[in-house]
C-alpha cells in the first residue's frame, strides 16, 4: 500500500544536478552509530565543505531511463500511476527525468541536506519513509576503505560501501526499485533474488566521478533458483546473468600454485589495463615488458609463471571475443574514458588465471 499524503511538484530548473549520491559527511554525520562523534563531525563538515566528491555532490549529464528494460520495468510497476518514492533526492533530477517522460506525476522526495524547494528534509539512512510500493533512486556511494582514508565515520554496517546498506533499505520497504548503482554491484553477489535487469550505462553519466554506472532494475521475488537476471550494454542486450556466467567466466582447472602472479622469472607478461586509446589489455612476450619492475603489490603490469603456458595469440583472440560478447561488465572501471567514450578497464589476477587456465 502506498502513501497518497506526499503531492509532486515539477518545476524546471537549470543545470541536470543528480539525485543524491549524498552529501556523504553530513548524511553519515547524522545517523545514530555516528553521533557520539558530533564534535568531529562539524569538524569535518568544515574541511570538506565545497568538495564534491568527499561530499558525494555528482551531476547528472543525461537521462538513464531512456532504456527498453526500463520501459518493461516501468509497465510492470504501473509507475505512471503511482507515487515514487526518491529518498536521496539532492536536488531532485531524478524524478524530473522522469517527469519529462510523463511519469512520476506524484513523487515523494526526502534528503538529509535538500537542494530543491520540493525535496523534504530527512535522514533516510536513519528513518527510512515507510508506505511507498515504487522507489527510483541515486544512493549514496562511499566505500568504508575510503572514508577511513579521509577520516571520516562510517555508519555501523556489515556493507563495506554505503550504496550496498542504502539499496538494502530500499528494497526491505519497497516491492519495486530501480537504483543508479556502480557497475561492479552485478559482481558483489548482492540482491540478485530481486533483479530482473541490469543494464551498464555506456555514457558518462557524471561530470565528476569515472566509475562505471549501472542501472539496477529490481522487482519483488520470483523464486527463481538460481537467481537470474537480463544483463545489458547500453542498449545491446549481452544474455543472462547465469548464462554469460557459464560460458564466460570458466573454472580454474589448474591447481592454484600452477600459476603464479608477480613473478619476476614468469614466463608470461600480462599488460591488465586499458589506455587511453584504445582496449588495451592483453598478453605478451616477457622481454616487452622487461623495462618494468615487478613488486608482489604490482596491479597492473605483471610477469606470470605458467609451466606450458598457452600460445599468446590465443589468449588474446580469447580475450577480445570475451570482452566483445560480456560488454566488458566482467572487468573493473579503471580512471575514466577512452578517446571514443568507453570506460577504460582492469583485468583483475583471478579473472587473468580463469583466462589463463581456460586458454590451454
Amino acid at each position: 500500500m502506498e502513501s497518497q499524503g506526499w503531492p509532486g511538484i515539477f518545476r524546471e530548473r537549470d543545470g541536470n544536478a543528480g539525485g543524491s549520491l549524498l552529501l556523504l559527511g553530513l548524511q553519515m554525520l547524522s545517523s545514530p552509530a555516528c553521533r557520539a562523534e558530533s564534535v568531529r563531525a562539524k569538524s569535518v563538515r568544515a574541511d570538506f565543505a565545497g568538495d564534491k566528491r568527499q561530499h558525494g555532490r555528482y551531476y547528472t549529464l543525461a537521462n538513464p531511463f531512456g532504456h527498453p528494460a526500463f520501459a518493461d520495468w516501468a509497465a510492470a510497476c504501473q509507475l505512471a500511476r503511482h507515487t515514487v518514492l526518491e529518498p536521496f533526492a539532492g536536488e531532485n533530477s531524478l524524478i524530473t527525468h522522469l517527469q519529462g517522460m510523463g511519469l512520476a506525476r506524484r513523487f515523494a522526495a526526502f534528503d538529509i541536506a535538500p537542494a530543491a524547494a520540493e525535496v523534504r528534509p530527512r535522514d533516510t539512512l536513519a528513518d527510512f519513509p515507510a508506505g511507498f510500493d515504487i522507489c527510483v533512486t541515486n544512493p549514496p556511494w562511499l566505500a568504508k576503505n575510503s572514508a577511513t582514508v579521509r577520516g571520516l565515520p562510517f555508519v555501523q554496517t556489515d556493507h563495506d560501501d554505503l550504496y550496498k546498506l542504502a539499496l538494502e533499505l530500499c528494497l526491505t520497504h519497497c516491492r519495486w526499485v530501480a537504483a543508479l548503482v556502480p557497475e561492479s554491484f552485478i559482481r558483489s553477489g548482492l540482491f540478485h533474488h530481486r533483479l530482473s535487469d541490469f543494464i551498464s550505462l555506456r555514457q558518462r553519466l557524471f561530470a565528476d566521478t569515472a566509475h562505471p554506472v549501472g542501472l539496477a532494475l529490481f522487482g519483488p521475488p520470483d523464486g527463481q533458483q538460481p537467481p537470474d537476471f537480463r544483463l545489458w550494454s547500453g542498449d545491446q542486450f549481452l544474455g543472462s546473468w547465469q548464462g554469460l556466467s557459464r560460458a564466460w567466466l570458466p573454472a580454474i582447472t589448474r591447481r592454484r600454485a600452477e600459476i603464479v602472479f608477480n613473478d619476476p622469472a614468469g614466463n608470461l607478461g600480462l599488460i591488465a589495463f586499458d589506455n587511453v586509446r584504445e582496449a588495451s589489455i592483453r598478453f605478451c612476450e616477457v622481454g616487452e615488458i622487461a623495462e618494468y619492475a615487478i613488486k608482489q603489490t604490482s596491479r597492473f603490469i605483471t610477469r606470470i609463471r605458467a609451466p606450458e603456458a598457452p600460445p599468446i595469440e590465443a589468449l588474446n583472440s580469447w580475450l577480445a571475443e570475451f570482452r566483445e560478447q560480456t560488454g566488458d561488465v566482467f572487468l573493473s572501471g579503471y580512471r575514466g574514458l577512452r578517446k571514443v567514450g568507453r570506460y577504460r578497464r582492469r583485468m583483475d589476477w583471478q579473472l587473468a588465471r580463469r583466462v589463463v587456465s581456460h586458454v590451454t
